[in-house]
């Protein structure tokens, strides 16, 4: 290493190129980064959609759902797989291996495309998807103002246009589910009867007026022309002058039948804001574009669209993470440039050197810089979990460059030459300072291959690159920088001390020296004070609120409203206008827009920005729960912080044959979990069956009467649905027509039974004479996990957490009773908690014992990495007291910084021992070295400990947006490293005394026993 240094020094033109070169080329990359929330990675969550007809949903689950899954099975790649299906559509989850999603969504589609034969008929929607982190959604807009109908073609023609012409956007999409889309043709039986015709025949005359097509080609020299004939009706009114061919003769279609237009109208869903009906479009963005910067091209466009819209209607931002972003991201830059302003102040604080200090001013940017350079290469962008592994890394940066820089001034300070200094200086500390250095990179080793779940990955690896790219830069600059700059700057260092240092210095070193002292004196008693401090902090832990799930977006609340079976849409409505009234009146929520549907509503409520908002998160999440419930009608609410679709925290499932059994079982469950505080909004997804009504064809009465089977399923599918005859255009869009009867006109099975039935020589006879009635009840929705069918209770937690929650939960389960071919399983978040925690401490075991192998590498020896390990603990305690203390929850990035606390709490404690054995090899007593060992580096330690804890305190502070991200990480690091610096510097030489001291003894034993055999 010196040769390099010589060789440097006396090339320093080599090192100012290459400082050049890397700040050109990372100030290229910084600027050619896209903006994003978090990582974009596609996750192995295939999700199956099959819909299409009215089907129910155990026939569903025959032709359907089980061929699937019985196929799914064979499939190598698939961890689980779960369905659940209802009337008319089946939808089943797929859980990939690692790495296995693509392959495994391949086989999926084939899957689906070899059987889509198969399937009924009336199925005609099927897609297959992957799930990925940092999707496509760009901004929701709800158009508010005109009437739907206006609002639906506005939207699907001019204003989806103009946005998709936006560079960077995708897709717009159209939220039309909850509106009609057709013409209705209802018939009137008794004008059928009068003018003595049927609705078949009417159909089958309907189906034949509407058409065009080709019907040959004009060859010319030169040219063709094609010969179109076009019979298609172009509006609806054209519908109702349709001549129709009768017993009676021809007749308008308007005397037999009510023509209306439904487009716009509200089918089976009602979405208002502020007393308005709105229709929601979706904003997607295209693969590669940047976030910010579509979304406000995106704006302009709206904006631009409303000034023209004169106030008839409006385009209102109903949900968009674009603002959070920008504010998450800026603060979390302003965390990074704050941590390393402060970092360099703790230098200057302790050195009273500007020279010393601009030398490792220098090497912090240039390793950010080399940080950004790496992050392009590996192809990442900015995001959230990117600017947190900085923040986090900033005040680590510096710590090699601390140490080699300390160990050149300490030399430069006792008389030496400087550049004899720097290649000294520098040779010195190159082993101790690579083996901290690497302790800090090999923790992501087993973090990036443990089996955590699968949206965790992405942020783990994004983690592990970033941290380990920041510590790789720092320590070339280190090693390569520092010792050039150091000649650079010092040169003409007039403020160079002689041994002695400033009485500022004098006193740190001389309080830690004299602690140092009096624990030599004392060891065993500081053993047992370090010991009960252990056993104390291990009490609080269960004081530590535990959590997981990570919330990024911290401005949306998605709730939804569980109204009594049979709550009609408007009973809905008027529950759901009650619950926005109350929710504006918190001065914490921004906008509320809900969508009621039969006998559930679903609300998106937004919220001001984290700096204006009065209420705590904890109290205002109760506060909304506690109005919601007391809206009228409401039979439970479930609330959701973040992003929507996201399980409940706590979910249970009940597995068995028979759907009476597990749902008597699920209502144990429920009361079980009334039982534990804190425990709220718990409901289960068994959903009663419907009345259902076969009809089985008695074939003997059928052929005696002249009905076939074709003719008998198209009159009653005509009875008591609808039958699409064709469709219109106009301004390019698609509406469907359709014929139907009156809704009232049966409604009951004993009408049904009296329905009459026309036979092939026209005469007509009683449905009942024709087929045979059998009544039963048929399940709304049948779920499935892992093939079997399954009913899952779940609830909400306010006013405790899920670590709390779970430890009572399994306690308690034991006490419910189950009957033979029946099981309960934890699912959902606190399954996953459970993972997690798992793992974690697989990580923390294998971290730690990749670490004592380094340092076993490093010390040459078992018992000197041990020491340090023994100190590991104390840090805990720190961590321990830190969540405490907050009362900031533990959870998933709590545990990744608690992980990364090991690597960084040893780094220290080489260079210590590392010092001490040095001193003790130039042949300096045990007690002498250490005492002196650790003074030289009372210094360094405190400066690195000092820049690592301010360099992630404005992350730790969690002031604003993405403070539910950070903090918690933040938290654990700071904590644990106020603890751990006074162990280093106390602890660890009390252990090396004991360890050493033993070892010396033994060794004088066996020299003596020798001596004496002889």
């Amino acid at each position: 290493m010196d040769k390099v240094i010589l060789f440097l020094l006396k090339r320093k033109v080599i090192l100012y190129l290459c400082t050049f070169l890397i700040v050109l080329t990372g100030i290229g990359a910084l600027f050619s980064f896209h903006v994003e929330l978090v990582p974009k990675t596609n996750l192995p969550w295939i999700e199956v959609n099959i819909s299409g007809g009215a089907l129910p949903p155990e026939e569903m689950v025959e032709k359907v759902t089980k061929k699937i899954e019985q196929e799914l099975k064979s499939v190598t790649g698939i961890k689980n797989f779960s369905s659940k299906t209802g009337t008319g559509f089946s939808g089943i989850s797929i859980l990939a291996e690692d790495g296995e999603g693509e392959k495994v969504k391949q086989e999926t589609q084939n899957i689906v495309n070899r059987l889509r034969n198969e399937f009924p008929k009336v199925v005609d929607t099927v897609t297959v998807t992957q799930t990925n982190l940092g999707d496509e959604d760009l901004i929701d807009y709800a158009m508010v103002g005109a009437d739907t109908q206006t609002m639906l073609t506005l939207l699907k023609t001019t204003i989806k246009d103009r946005i998709e012409s936006v560079p960077g956007v995708k897709e717009v999409v159209v939220s039309e589910d909850g509106f009609e889309n057709k013409v209705a043709i209802t018939f009137r039986p008794d004008r059928l009867t009068a003018y003595r015709t049927t609705a078949a025949d009417v159909v089958g005359q309907l189906q034949g007026a509407n058409w065009k097509k080709a019907v040959g080609i004009l060859e010319n020299p030169g040219f063709d022309t094609v010969v179109m004939i076009d019979n298609s009706l172009k509006n609806v009114e054209e519908f109702k002058t349709i001549l129709i061919k009768t017993p009676k003769g021809k007749v308008a279609l308007e005397q037999l039948a009510t023509v209306s237009d439904l487009r716009g109208s509200v089918k089976d869903a009602i979405s208002m804001t502020e007393g308005n009906l709105f229709v929601q479009i979706s904003v997607k963005r295209a693969t590669g574009s940047d976030l910010i910067t579509t979304q406000k091209k995106v704006e302009e466009v709206v904006r631009q669209i409303n000034d023209e819209a004169g106030g008839n209607y409006e385009l209102r931002v109903m949900f968009e993470s674009v603002s959070f972003i920008k504010k998450a991201i800026t603060n979390l830059s302003r965390d990074v440039v704050i941590g390393g302003i402060l970092a360099i102040l703790v230098l200057w604080v302790f050195l009273r050197n500007w020279r010393v200090t601009m030398v490792i001013a220098t090497t912090l940017p240039l390793s950010i810089l080399m940080t950004f350079i790496a992050l392009k290469a590996a192809g990442y962008n900015i995001d959230m979990v990117v600017l947190i592994s900085l923040s986090l890394s900033i005040g680590l940066i510096v710590d090699a460059a601390i140490v080699v820089l300390e160990s050149i001034y300490h030399l430069r300070e006792k008389g030496m030459q400087l550049k004899q200094a720097i290649v000294q200086g520098s040779k010195e500390v190159i082993a101790p300072v690579f083996a901290s250095q690497l302790t800090l990179i090999i923790v992501f080793l087993p973090l990036v291959v443990a089996d955590f779940e699968q949206w965790l990955k992405p942020i783990l690896h994004t983690i592990a690159f970033t941290v380990t790219s920041t510590i790789l830069a720092s320590t070339i600059a280190a090693f390569l920088f520092v010792p050039i700059f150091s000649e650079r700057f010092l040169q003409h260092d007039k403020q160079l001390q002689s041994h002695g240092e400033k009485e500022g210095k004098n006193r740190i070193v001389s309080l830690f020296q004299r602690l140092l002292l009096l624990t030599l004196r004392h060891r065993i008693l500081t053993l047992l004070v370090a010991l009960a401090v252990f056993v104390g902090a291990l009490s609080l832990f269960p004081l530590i609120k535990i959590g997981n799930g990570l919330n990024a977006n911290e401005n949306q609340i998605f709730a939804t409203l569980t109204m009594p079976d049979g709550t009609s849409l408007e009973q809905a409505r008027t529950a759901a206008v009650e619950a926005e009234k109350a929710l504006r009146e918190l001065s914490d929520v921004n906008q509320v827009f809900f969508t009621a549907k039969k006998e559930t509503v679903e609300l998106n409520i937004t919220l001001v920005t984290k700096s204006q908002r009065i209420q705590e998160k904890e109290e205002f999440m109760q506060e909304v729960n506690g109005r919601l419930n007391a809206v009228d009608g409401v039979e439970r609410t479930s609330l959701t912080f973040g992003f929507s679709g996201e399980s409940a925290p706590i979910e249970l499932q009940v597995a068995g044959e028979d759907l009476e059994v597990s749902r008597s079982i699920s209502t144990k469950v429920e009361e079980m979990l009334a039982s534990i505080p804190g425990v709220v909004n718990i409901r289960n997804d068994f959903e009663r069956g419907k009345e259902k009504v076969t009809l089985t064809p008695n074939q003997e009465a059928m052929s005696q009467l002249q009905v076939d089977s074709d003719s008998l399923d198209s009159q009653i599918s005509m009875l008591l649905g609808e039958q699409s005859l064709s469709t219109i255009s106009q301004n390019g869009i698609e509406t469907s027509i359709v014929a139907r009867f009156p809704e009232t006109w049966v409604t009951h099975p004993d009408q049904l039974q009296q329905t009459m039935i026309r036979t092939e020589t026209g005469s007509q006879v009683p449905l009942h004479e024709l087929v045979d009635f059998h009544f039963s009840k048929s399940p709304i929705t049948i779920k499935h996990e892992k093939g079997e069918q399954i009913i899952t209770v779940s609830a909400e937690l306010l006013g405790t957490d899920i670590g709390t929650a779970g430890r009572q939960i399994n306690e308690k389960l034991g006490t419910v009773e189950l009957p033979a071919g029946y099981k309960i399983e934890i699912a959902g978040d606190l399954k996953e908690q459970n993972n997690t925690f798992t793992q974690g401490i697989i990580v923390l075991v294998a971290v730690v014992s990749l670490i004592y192998v380094i340092m076993v590498a490093q010390f040459g020896r078992l018992s000197q990495p041990f020491i340090i390990m023994l100190s590991l603990p104390m840090a805990l305690v720190g961590v321990i007291l830190g969540f405490v203390v907050t009362q900031r929850t533990f959870g998933e990035m709590a545990m990744i910084g608690l992980i990364m606390l090991v690597g960084i709490v040893v780094s220290n404690a080489i260079l210590l021992i590392d010092r001490i054995n040095l001193l003790r090899s130039r042949g300096m007593g045990l007690e002498e070295a250490i005492v002196q060992g650790t003074r030289d580096r009372v210094r360094p330690v405190i400066m690195t400990k000092l820049t690592a804890i301010l360099g992630m305190l404005p992350m730790g502070l969690a002031v604003a947006e993405g403070a539910e991200l950070e903090a918690p990480l933040a938290t654990g690091v700071i904590a644990g490293l106020i603890f751990h610096t006074l162990v280093t510097l106390v602890l660890v030489p009390v252990l090396y005394s004991i360890f050493e001291g033993l070892r010396e003894k033994r060794v004088a034993r066996k020299k003596a026993q020798r001596i004496a055999d002889l």
